[in-house]
């Protein structure tokens, strides 16, 4: 039997989060145990687990918001550390989307020998563009599983333990945008392999309504310090990938960005174009953690 461990990141949603807990243990294939990281900055969400009769439940406090990225890290070493095989990482507002998510992950963990992640949905990366590169619909239908480079955040990401004991962990120092890229892409240097199942996959694109989705060329933000948070952090990556072409290919693009905000309105294009210009400024002085809002 496949011992699996889990942890879930929660800021601030106690009862999201219990739903959340809920739904992960009734699974086909539940984990043995989970963390709840806890981000948050009031005692609500340790009230909430308290009222959890479950020795399966952990409870580790971060004391600060230490964002995904840190709550991630933190989660993997506690899960290495009770001798798990494979480790579910997850958020408080993403449990999985079928109840035999893990069971059907598990069964194809070994196809692959140097297999390091599993997924439900994953994506290609253009290391040159510095874009994610959408996988399509035709080519999960040929095939049972196929390599990604990266495991999108929230799809059932499942993590060997043995990744963990390598040292590959996420860059706390990211906070929030891109921790789960920056970590798939540190676990296929270190030559393992980040595999999906593709049957699960075209079931979350049906669930979704994006079996034919097409991503458009500029969207308009609800959140732009969101923006803000992934053009640093796809910059710093950019880095870590000695890629000097990634990071002008990102520096024009979000330039570009800059300006065609303004195509909704001033209000909405001066922000846009604060955040960027924010992110090239912590970038080139190597600003890293939590320095805006996200709220």
């Amino acid at each position: 039997m496949v011992k699996l461990g889990g942890f879930v990141i929660t800021y601030n949603r106690p009862k999201i989060l219990l739903a959340t807990i809920q739904a992960i243990f009734s699974q086909t294939y539940p984990p043995d145990f989970m963390w709840v990281i806890d981000n948050s900055e009031n005692l609500e969400t340790d009230h909430a687990i308290a009222t959890i009769l479950d020795s399966r439940i952990r409870y580790y406090r971060m004391g600060a918001n230490a964002g995904p990225a840190g709550g991630a890290a933190k989660g993997l070493e506690l899960c290495t550390k009770e001798g798990v095989d494979w480790i579910y990482w997850g958020d408080d507002n993403d449990p999985p989307f079928r109840h035999d998510c893990f069971e059907r992950l598990l069964d194809i963990r070994d196809v692959n020998p140097f297999c390091g992640v599993l997924g439900a949905v994953g994506h290609f990366f253009d290391r040159k563009k510095g874009v994610i590169k959408r996988i399509q619909t035709r080519l999960l239908e040929r095939k049972d599983w196929v390599k990604v480079d990266s495991i999108a955040g929230g799809m059932c990401m499942l993590v060997s333990s043995q990744v963990v004991k390598d040292g590959i962990l996420p860059d706390k120092d990211l906070f929030f945008g891109f921790e789960e890229l920056d970590f798939c892409l540190k676990v296929s240097r270190k030559g393992y392999s980040l595999v999906v199942d593709c049957k699960l996959f075209l079931e979350s694109r049906k669930v979704t309504g994006r079996l034919d989705f097409e991503r458009p060329a500029y969207q308009q933000k609800k959140n732009l310090a969101r923006e803000y948070y992934s053009l640093r952090n796809l910059l710093f990556i950019s880095d870590s990938l000695t890629l000097k072409s990634m990071r002008r290919r990102l520096i024009g693009k979000w330039l570009a960005k800059a300006l065609y905000g303004y195509r909704y309105g001033l209000g909405y294009g001066w922000i846009n174009m604060h955040m960027i210009f924010l992110a090239f400024s912590h970038y080139f002085r190597g600003v890293k953690g939590k320095t805006i809002e996200l709220e």
